[in-house]
């Protein structure tokens, strides 16, 4: 794999986690102009809310569409033949970075998911599923830290 194809690879992958960033944040602009509502005591036309929420949209899609477009032009760039690949080790090293943001992600956000247990009797299902998904964040890191050399044989042959 080159340094172009890797370069394309991550700016697609960042495209796709802006996308999703976008859908998940959604919810929380509805609720920052109930908060707004409230604190202001007074009601936020509906035309106010379509043209936020949509300017949020628009802003996002494009950044995602320009995002795809400079992969598309860093793929447009690369030769058929060229001889830039990666080293086995610089591929480790790719996975054992990848392993490592997602260990420090997953124990950043650890803490603050387990909150509700101090406020709450009961537990329910809904409150459980962020810290098992930070739980498994953080065990896909570290497999991907501890052993890179099994996702690099991996990777290997699904290229073929």
């Amino acid at each position: 794999m080159i340094t172009q194809q890797v370069t394309a690879i991550a700016l697609r992958l960042f495209s796709i986690w802006l996308l999703i960033q976008l859908i998940l944040n959604l919810p929380s602009l509805v609720m920052l102009f109930a908060s707004v509502e409230q604190y202001q005591q007074q009601e936020i036309p509906m035309g106010a809310y379509i043209i936020i929420a949509g300017g949020f949209i628009l802003v996002g899609l494009i950044a995602v569409f320009l995002i795809n477009k400079a992969a598309n032009s860093v793929l447009n760039r690369v030769k058929p033949e060229s001889e830039a690949t990666l080293s086995n080790d610089s591929q480790k090293v790719l996975f054992q970075l990848a392993g490592l943001y997602f260990v420090v992600n997953a124990l950043a956000y650890l803490p603050r998911s387990l909150a509700f247990i101090s406020n709450t009797a009961e537990i329910s299902v809904s409150s459980i599923l962020w810290p098992a998904g930070l739980a498994f964040q953080l065990f896909v890191g570290l497999w991907l830290v501890g052993s890179s050399t099994f996702w690099l044989n991996l990777f290997s042959k699904l290229r073929g």
